[in-house]
Parts: C-alpha cells; sequence; structure tokens
C-alpha cells in the first residue's frame, strides 16, 4: 500500500470551511456594492427562545444539515509517515454540508438584492480549489456548491427545524468536506525491506 506524506493535511474542520465562504461573499458583496451593508456571518437565526440572533441588514450563513458522502466512502486505513515512523489513520469522513443563505434587513427589497449577489457569485464560482483559491482551508482539495430547490413543503419544515420565521433565503449543497480524526490507531517502524523466500530453500 502507498503511504501518502500528506495524510494530516487532509482535516477540515467545518466552521474554518463556513467562515471561508462568509468571507469570500463578503468580499463580493463590498466589490459589487461598495458597502458592507447585507455581510454574511455565520451563526443561528435564532436562540432558544426563539429570539433572533441576527442583526437587522445582515445575511446569516448557517448549517441545516450533515450528510455523508457515500459514493466516495473510503472503508481502508491510511498510512503515512511522520517522523520517520508509519502512522495509520482512520480513512477520512467525507460530507457533504447543506446551508442556508438568510437575509433579514430592514427593506425588503435589499434583501433580495442580496440574494441576487449571492446567487451570481456562485453561479460564477461553483468550485473552489487551492488554484483558484488562495484562501481555502489547508487540506481541501476541491468544494462544489449546488443550488437546491426546496418545495414549499421542505421549506415549512426547514424553518421549523430552525425555530425561525421565514426570511428572504437560499438553500446550497457544499460537496465535500472532508473530516480526519489524527489520533493515529497504531504506529510503527515503516517497511523498508522485503525478503522473500523461494520454496525449496
Amino acid at each position: 500500500m502507498q503511504c501518502r506524506a500528506r495524510a494530516y493535511n487532509l482535516i477540515t474542520v467545518i466552521d474554518t470551511t463556513l467562515a471561508f465562504l462568509a468571507a469570500e461573499v463578503n468580499a463580493h458583496l463590498v466589490k459589487r456594492t461598495g458597502t458592507e451593508l447585507g455581510a454574511v456571518s455565520v451563526g443561528a437565526l435564532c436562540d432558544d427562545r426563539g429570539l433572533w440572533t441576527q442583526a437587522v441588514d445582515t445575511t446569516r450563513l448557517t448549517l441545516f444539515q450533515i450528510d455523508e458522502e457515500r459514493s466516495t466512502r473510503e472503508q481502508m486505513p491510511e498510512r503515512t509517515i511522520i517522523g520517520g515512523r508509519e502512522v495509520v489513520l482512520p480513512p477520512p469522513l467525507k460530507l457533504n454540508l447543506v446551508l442556508l443563505f438568510a437575509g433579514r434587513f430592514q427593506q425588503y427589497d435589499q434583501a433580495l438584492r442580496t440574494l441576487s449577489l449571492i446567487l451570481s457569485f456562485f453561479q460564477a464560482r461553483p468550485l473552489f480549489t487551492p488554484a483558484s483559491s488562495p484562501a481555502l482551508p489547508e487540506g481541501v482539495e476541491r468544494m462544489a456548491m449546488d443550488l437546491l430547490s426546496y418545495g414549499p413543503e421542505q421549506m415549512n419544515q426547514m424553518w421549523a427545524c430552525l425555530g425561525a420565521k421565514h426570511l428572504p433565503s437560499v438553500v446550497y449543497r457544499l460537496r465535500l468536506v472532508v473530516l480526519q480524526d489524527l489520533e493515529p490507531t497504531r504506529t510503527g517502524a515503516p517497511i523498508t525491506v522485503i525478503e522473500t523466500t523461494l520454496a525449496g530453500k
């Protein structure tokens, strides 16, 4: 089995990934509008009492759901060389994140304008790679944003789960976020020589 020296770089924390997306969208909004009106922040829409935690005239990026990407699921542990020793790591967990961008504005048309800019941004940049996005979190090889079309029943269920009143919003699926436990399952000296014995010797 071939060892990969970059295995430790596969870990990606969900919060840094969402922070990266918020920063990219905010840079686009400032470029298009010249102001920070509608700035995106990561967090819940409301608290346990149902009160808004999102400021007026801002956009909230909220994680709604996490799914495993089973089509590329890896079963085998990964092996790498760290400090001259072979380290065996659990296989990475590849995830898809369902994300909600919701705008809370005094002026309804401003909410629609901000959502339009977010839609146009991801339409132009549906894929993020280290080559196209130097600020991409370390270890991320690619992230893709897919626009989801929820029907009225799905939308009602989503907002009920969030415990918030409906706001102008758009839902995306982010593929793939990779998580990996960096606690080795075992370590040992690397195999450098393979000896074979001929039959009858």
